[in-house]
Formats: structure tokens, C-alpha cells, sequence
């Protein structure tokens, strides 16, 4: 599906729409107050692109089902991973219970066990390096970041196909 999986559930169900498809984490709700620039993969895109068809006008990427002037509520994603279990479940496919912080979780092991860098995968994450190295190091890792999440992407789509 792309990189927006790799984000704090938080940051996604406040998205606004914008012009070049590039997202900033709020200030305020990001660790340390830093900026975090979120790269999609072309999957992401071909998604969001969708959504915003059926956004019906509204500044949210993923509004409210009763108004769409405000955000989709904080627990509808918690209530769609619910029911993406009880239909598992109900099929008799082996899924455990997972929740948001979960996806955050396989992101990061999937992607350090397909030998992707450490410090991308944690800049993707929005985790802030602590210490000495957190002074000097201030990389983004743009151009890695960008490759690797759409590797991710692909590695989903190959997963479900």
C-alpha cells in the first residue's frame, strides 16, 4: 500500500489535502516538535488520488463518514483492523489481533530484515536518535527513504498478489 502505513495513526486521520502530495507531520504532535517529511510511494499516490475523488470537496483525506468538513474519527481505524480480524476469523485464516502500533512494528522488522538501513527505516518512523549523534547527525535521507519506501510498497504488493 505504500509508506503512509508506517505512520502514527495520530498524524494520518488529521491529513489535509495538498498540492504535491507531500506530507508534514503536524508540529505539535511530532517527538521534539521536529517537522517529519513523509514520502509516498506511487501506490500511496494512486490511493490518495482515489480518496480524494470520493472525498467529496473535503480539506481531510480520510473525513468524517457524517461531516465532512472535520476529520475521520481516531478510533475508526482501530474499528477497521477489529473487523479485518473477525473477518479472518470468520474465513478460518490464522490472524492474531493486531492494532496500529502493530503495522509500525512489522514495517520496521520487515524492512531491517529485507537489510534496509537502520537510520532510514527510524527516520521513516519519526523516531528521533538520542545522544552525541543526534547533535551532529541531521541527514534525511531523502533519496534512500523515497527508494526504499516504494520497495516497501512493492514488497506488499507481491505479498497480496
Amino acid at each position: 500500500m505504500g509508506n503512509w502505513r508506517a505512520q502514527k495513526v495520530e498524524h494520518l486521520y488529521m491529513l489535509v489535502w495538498s498540492a504535491d502530495m507531500t506530507r508534514f507531520g503536524p508540529r505539535e504532535r511530532m517527538q521534539r516538535y521536529n517537522t517529519h517529511q513523509v514520502f509516498l510511494s506511487q501506490q500511496a499516490l494512486d490511493i490518495f488520488i482515489a480518496l480524494k475523488t470520493f472525498a467529496g470537496g473535503s480539506d481531510y483525506m480520510l473525513s468524517s463518514r457524517y461531516d465532512s468538513d472535520a476529520p475521520m474519527s481516531a478510533a475508526t481505524i482501530n474499528q477497521v483492523l477489529k473487523l479485518t480480524y473477525k473477518a479472518a476469523q470468520k474465513d478460518g485464516q490464522s490472524l492474531a489481533k493486531f492494532g496500529p502500533h502493530d503495522l509500525r512494528r512489522a514495517v520496521s522488522t520487515l524492512l531491517h530484515e529485507a537489510g534496509y538501513n537502520t537510520d532510514w527505516i527510524e527516520k521513516c518512523l519519526a523516531h528521533e536518535q538520542k545522544g552525541v549523534r543526534a547533535v551532529y547527525n541531521k541527514a534525511e535521507y531523502r533519496e534512500q527513504r523515497v527508494s526504499m519506501l516504494q520497495d516497501w510498497a512493492d514488497m506488499i504488493d507481491d505479498r497480496v498478489s
